[in-house]
């Protein structure tokens, strides 16, 4: 079938625009047959694989072709979506938001352009996976932070408020400087970068006045081509922690133990809780656990944790310090879930600077495959719902009784887990995982995500990144003010991208005339 044209762009400026793509990058760069196009779709589409389908690809190598692309975009009025790897799988993967708008591909890019393991920060390009960079990081006394799965760009995950298990894992919080091409092909460099020769860019947050790096994650208002990310020493020691809780009524007091562990930075990294059923599915697949219908009901998640020895509860986390400091950080954890009936913390697995990786290290990172979407046994697909709370035991309980609720009207099973965001907040990443060839789970999954949105919003509760497909579910939670914050947003990219050139809906930022 034919591709489809940008929205609003006729078949003429569209081949006018190709060919000065093909004159920025070269010829073999800009993907238009099928099969090309085919490789940017979203590997896990929750309904039509051609709802978010682009009309064609291009990927530019250097700064300036950006810049060429972007210009050729403004003066034919096509849209671009900026992708840095497209592998934000459960999120779009590489597709836009809006049919028919051209990929920016930005992989090509992929040099680290600077380490410094004196102040323990790196320069690098968006084509930079965790794997490049962690290759490149080898022999080096400083450590990054990567997220569940480390196929994904450093930028990309970082741009999206990305999550490792690290000190430094609210990845968005170590950005330090950016490059930025703006909608109308300029550059700018963010905070100390705005200083020609700066040594200091990627060392200083704030700059001088309005502080900017901000403003070019979860957006459509540029395009960043450079990033300065923080680096972590290597530690002198680590362990890995694993407490299971055997019931379900025991969530407060987990949720209510965890955080001043968290806030005095005896845990000082992402902790991570996963409940009954995102712990059943060890099962293999949902038959081998559940033939019926609807979602597994309790008793049956239940009988499975019984054979597993699992509680309802799992929180697990790694600690980062000298190995004197973690025995004394290990003393006061036991003691304090030693106060929660039934709470068993498993074997520590312990690592000292200059040993050899650990496979419980890769295994604790949480490496492995995405298993977890063929539990339907068809072709799987997965999103998520992911409200961000406060890890206070009552609110906790409250967002996560409604949550579950909801799943189970839905007939989808409530596999959810939760992460701690920094010290004072919690996001709960409830996955809804779905049989892509069944019409009818696809149908009552995008049904449970827009019933979560709407009834989460009315407790007050927002969520912390969502599906290309419902980025207009998720921006429709920010109700303060009569929804004043999406508002500033859409001033703001009226005044930068007043031709709506760059990712149209991300995030649910619409240009004007696209509204």
């Amino acid at each position: 079938m034919p591709a489809p044209l940008p929205p609003g762009v006729s078949q003429r400026s569209f081949q006018s625009a190709l060919e000065a793509f093909r004159k920025a990058v070269g010829q073999a760069f800009v993907f238009t047959s099928d099969e090309d196009r085919a490789s940017y779709a979203d590997p896990f589409s929750i309904g039509d694989p051609n709802e978010h389908e682009p009309s064609a690809a291009v990927a530019p190598a250097t700064l300036e072709e950006v810049q060429a692309v972007v210009r050729a975009a403004n003066r034919y009025g096509v849209p671009l979506w900026p992708v840095s790897m497209g592998k934000n799988f459960a999120y779009g993967g590489a597709a836009p938001r809006a049919k028919g708008t051209v990929v920016l591909d930005l992989k090509r890019m992929n040099k680290v352009l600077e380490i410094n393991e004196d102040l323990g920060y790196a320069l690098v390009e968006p084509g930079v996976s965790y794997f490049d960079f962690h290759k490149a990081l080898e022999g080096k006394n400083v450590w990054m932070s990567g997220p569940a799965h480390s196929w994904g760009s450093i930028i990309g995950n970082s741009l999206e408020h990305g999550v490792g298990y690290t000190p430094y894992g609210e990845h968005a919080e170590f950005i330090c400087g950016m490059e930025v091409v703006l909608a109308d092909g300029s550059v700018v460099r963010t905070g100390m970068g705005a200083v020609e020769g700066s040594q200091e860019w990627n060392l200083y947050r704030a700059g001088y006045g309005p502080t900017w790096d901000g403003l070019f994650t979860q957006s459509n208002f540029g395009i960043v081509t450079k990033m300065g990310v923080w680096l972590m020493p290597v530690p002198e020691g680590m362990a890995g922690v694993s407490i299971s809780i055997p019931r379900e009524d025991q969530l407060e007091a987990m949720v209510d133990t965890l955080r001043p562990l968290r806030l005095d930075d005896t845990i000082n990294a992402t902790y991570t809780i996963a409940n009954g059923m995102r712990q059943a599915t060890r099962a293999g697949s949902r038959a081998n656990l559940y033939k019926g219908k609807g979602s597994v009901p309790k008793d049956v998640i239940g009988q499975q944790l019984a054979r597993q020895g699992a509680g309802w509860w799992s929180v697990s986390f790694l600690l980062f310090d000298r190995p004197e400091i973690l025995d004394l950080k290990l003393a006061r954890i036991r003691e304090a879930f030693a106060k929660i009936p039934g709470a068993a913390m498993a074997p520590v697995n312990r690592w000292k600077k200059g040993e050899p990786t650990a496979a419980w290290m890769r295994q604790d990172l949480s490496l492995g495959p995405l298993g977890m979407v063929d539990w339907h046994g068809g072709r799987g697909g997965h999103t998520d719902f992911g409200p961000v709370m406060a890890p206070v035991g009552k609110r906790v309980r409250q967002v996560y009784d409604l949550m579950y609720g909801l799943y189970e009207k839905h007939g989808i099973d409530p596999y959810v887990g939760v992460f701690g965001l920094g010290k004072r907040a919690l996001v709960t990443v409830a996955d809804i995982i779905y049989d892509r060839d069944d019409a009818d789970m696809v149908r009552r999954s995008r049904a449970l995500f827009a019933d979560l949105a709407k009834e989460c919003s009315k407790i007050g509760i927002g969520v912390y990144r969502a599906h290309i497909t419902f980025m207009d579910e998720a921006a429709n939670m920010l109700t303060f003010n009569d929804h004043a914050l999406m508002k500033l947003n859409r001033r703001v990219k009226a005044a930068l991208d007043p031709k709506g050139i760059l990712a149209p809906g991300k995030q649910g930022i619409w240009p004007e005339k696209k509204r």
